[in-house]
């Protein structure tokens, strides 16, 4: 071994702690992204798997005559089409009545698009009839198996069905209803595939969804054209894959998921880069005699260069290739931990060696760049000034001379002001550590909160229902004559019903709104004008109430559809279309909605022979009790707990709350990383003033105190740009998650900035040990012979 290689391996063994704390950030930040964008990827190629092998369509036609649909894909080069009818009548499944779905497959031979995994029993028969598949999530929701009756309300009544298998859909692999209720109550959304003949009987209708794939890379030109095509033929709605309510959901989680291993890791190698930074300056400076005395001995600046250059791309190795293992390894654990959790049926974990691969660049790239700035200065050097007496000291500033005058300050309190400013660089180094921290934490914590807020926000100020009923009220019950309104009963056993506040009726349905050539399936929601069950507002911050004669929208349908406030949109369904006027636009964080008054609802959407109230409960009340009592009444036949919807919130965002959980740890390990670096530095550079010290008889914890005063003012003075970047880091996360989907405020609570704040003062406090304990262990008797040769 060479002998500047030996000198460089025996330096950083001699500063193995700070060598260890730089290279432990460069693990954190390799491992988390080698482990976030290998899961990523690993869950981008099981969605993917699940669909080739299903044949999930990529382009769902609503409406019209499904036969002319799907001849007109066929035309403009669809390479399959499947026509099948899909109603959601209530259902009853043990005790619980809710609004359910039911989806037409052939009775016989299997669907060419959308096809079902049968996990558990068998496939439909046309010999049974009565025998019906329960999608996953509803069968173990409910504990539903092979044999299990479930009861479906249609044409007028009720119809018993049995189980006959348990599927996986690729259309439910998220089970969302539509794009404007992708969370609801899992108790209150349940999918059942049906023979298409016995859904057509139920719904007296023909197939009324025409599903199409297209051929393998087929180009966005060609996707446009044969969705054209189908429009022209008479849809009334064509959504691609992308728009799908489930794919769309859970690429709305991957893709915030996705920014986010992509940032967070990048402040972790930057802040190893400037601990890199700090460790090998001071190393330079304190070597300057020896680095003087080796040049006027004729050693090459490039010599001196690869020296220290081999110091950082040592650190950075032994950080990036632990990384690079540990990453590799959690890449299977947290690509199977979040299937495992969504219930995905395909797990696929490949291996991504271009991931490792650029693991080992960041480390390299990160040990280089922190020991560029130090390598280029030790090559600069000039020998005859290095090497006079290293004791030789620079004329005090005017800082150093304005401290000096605060006589009444303590003196170490002095000395702790005045080192503040004599080293710029360690102030800095300390100072964007201590930013890089709050960003890291801040952003989590902004995240956390925000979120928290908005689910709030939607499902008490904006959701005031406690839950919806819907009833039965198509005929009249000739016991009571022909003049009988049972939806006037069903309004008063509602508000007779022990716990039930209030009740107001709603009109709700799909429609496909339109504006100048653009179009956004959504959904239309009719509140009486002085409604008390939701809350309206708007972009400015302020509430509004339903115009009498428009609609209020989610801000999100001005993009949709490049609509502005007082322009007229169409609504579409499969009965007619209506034209409305857009009176406003509303600010809320879940979903795209449209609202109006009954009435205007009531213009766009079909008579459905059911009615919807929404209710609001009185006080404290059991939830389950609610929901028990409510289904048992006369005409009730669907019900949804509104706040129920907290527990679809945590499954769906269950990666995001531990990856955020995870952050807000790693800060403060970054804070205490970087921090015990720059500490450790410190007390090497100052060796000869702290022995100094120490032999003049100053107690060890004055002296510890005196350099912990000085780090912790550098790092208090880090905290308010560190703040401000960390609400702006925050802000900006947020934002990557914007969609027609979800929008979400930033909201930090009044405790988060001084809780940011007070947590990195601690790791710096707590950085402070390591350090004291270097002074204690301090040989003052070599310190002395070393100055005095």
């Amino acid at each position: 071994m060479r002998a500047t290689s030996h000198k460089a391996v025996r330096d950083l063994r001699r500063q193995r702690a700070q060598v260890v704390a730089v290279a432990v950030t460069i693990l954190l930040g390799v491992a988390l992204y080698i482990a976030s964008a290998g899961a990523f990827r690993n869950l981008s190629g099981s969605y993917a798997h699940t669909y080739d092998r299903l044949h999930f369509a990529d382009l769902v036609a609503t409406g019209g005559d499904a036969a002319d649909v799907a001849a007109a894909a066929r035309s403009a080069g669809a390479a399959g089409t499947t026509a099948r009818t899909q109603i959601d009548p209530p259902l009853l499944i043990g005790g619980t009545k809710l609004l359910g779905r039911v989806v037409g497959l052939p009775g016989t031979d299997r669907p060419a698009v959308d096809d079902v995994d049968v996990r558990e029993g068998e496939y439909l028969s046309s010999a049974a009839p009565d025998g019906v598949l329960v999608e996953r999530h509803a069968a173990d929701t409910f504990g539903l198996h092979v044999g299990d009756r479930v009861r479906v309300f249609a044409a007028g009544g009720w119809h018993p069905v049995t189980v006959r298998g348990v599927a996986v859909s690729a259309e439910y692999l998220w089970p969302a209803r539509s794009r404007q209720e992708v969370l609801s109550d899992p108790h209150a959304f349940a999918v059942l595939f049906v023979p298409q003949q016995v859904v057509e009987r139920w719904s007296a209708t023909g197939p009324n969804q025409t599903l199409v794939t297209l051929p393998p890379a087929a180009s966005p030109q060609r996707a446009a054209a044969v969705a054209r095509a189908m429009r022209d033929a008479g849809a009334v709605d064509v959504s691609t894959r992308a728009d799908q309510p489930s794919n769309a959901a859970l690429h709305e989680d991957l893709a915030g998921f996705d920014e986010l291993s992509v940032a967070f890791p990048l402040l972790f190698l930057t802040a190893a880069a400037v601990a890199s930074y700090v460790l090998l300056a001071r190393r330079v400076l304190a070597e300057r005699p020896i680095i003087g005395t080796l040049m006027a001995s004729g050693a090459r600046r490039g010599r001196l260069v690869r020296h220290y250059l081999l110091q950082g791309l040592l650190i950075g190795l032994i950080g990036a290739v632990t990384g690079v293992v540990l990453g590799v390894l959690a890449t299977g654990l947290l690509t199977r931990g979040y299937t495992d959790a969504l219930g995905i049926p395909d797990t696929i974990v490949s291996g991504h060696p271009e991931l490792a691969v650029i693991g080992l660049a960041f480390g390299v790239v990160v040990g280089l760049s922190g020991a560029a700035a130090p390598a280029l200065a030790a090559a600069r050097t000039v020998p005859a000034d290095a090497m006079r007496n290293a004791t030789a000291s620079r004329l005090p500033g005017r800082w150093s001379r304005f401290v000096a005058r605060l006589a009444r300050l303590p003196v170490s309190t002095r000395m702790a002001l005045r080192d503040v400013f004599r080293s710029r660089r360690r102030t800095a180094a300390t100072m964007l550590g201590t930013v890089l921290a709050l960003i890291l934490v801040l952003a989590s914590v902004g995240m956390l909160t925000s979120l928290s807020d908005a689910l709030d926000e939607q499902f008490d100020q904006i959701q005031r229902q406690d839950a919806t009923v819907t009833a039965d009220v198509s005929t009249n019950d000739p016991a009571h004559g022909p003049a009988h309104d049972p939806a006037h009963d069903i309004v008063r056993q509602l508000r007779s019903a022990h716990g039930v506040a209030a009740v107001e009726s709603t009109r709700t349905g799909p429609v496909t709104a339109a504006h100048g050539g653009h179009s956004y399936a959504t959904t239309l929601s009719g509140f009486k004008p002085n409604t008390s069950m939701h809350g309206f507002r708007t972009t400015d911050g302020g509430w509004t109430d339903l115009p009498p004669d428009g609609v209020l929208a989610g801000a999100g349908l001005a993009d949709q559809l490049d609509v502005a406030v007082g322009d007229t949109i169409v609504l579409r369904t499969e009965h007619g279309i209506a034209r409305v006027r857009l009176a406003g636009l509303l600010d809320e964080p879940m979903g795209t909605a449209i609202y109006a008054t009954n009435d205007v609802a009531a213009s766009a959407l079909p008579d459905a022979g059911t009615a919807t109230y929404l209710i609001r409960f009185a006080g404290d009340v059991d939830r389950d009790t609610m929901r028990q009592r409510i289904t048992r009444l006369s005409g009730v036949v669907a019900y949804a707990d509104s706040h129920a919807v907290v527990a679809s919130v945590d499954q769906y965002l269950g990666l995001l709350w531990a990856f955020i959980g995870i952050m807000i740890v790693l800060g403060g390990i970054l804070a205490f990383a970087v921090i015990y670096v720059t500490m450790a530095v410190n007390v090497v550079e100052r060796t000869n003033e702290l022995a100094t010290l120490r032999t003049a008889g100053v107690p060890l914890r004055r002296v510890a105190s005196t350099l912990a005063t000085e780090n912790l003012l550098a790092t208090i003075l880090g905290l308010p740009l560190g703040l401000l970047l960390g609400v702006l880091a925050a802000r900006g996360f947020l934002d990557s998650f914007a969609s027609d989907l979800f929008h979400f405020d930033l909201r930090l609570g009044w405790w988060a900035l001084p809780a940011a704040a007070i947590g990195v003062l601690a790791a710096a406090t707590l950085s402070q040990w390591p350090a004291t304990r270097a002074i204690r262990r301090m040989d003052i008797a070599r310190v002395v012979r070393e100055r005095a040769t």
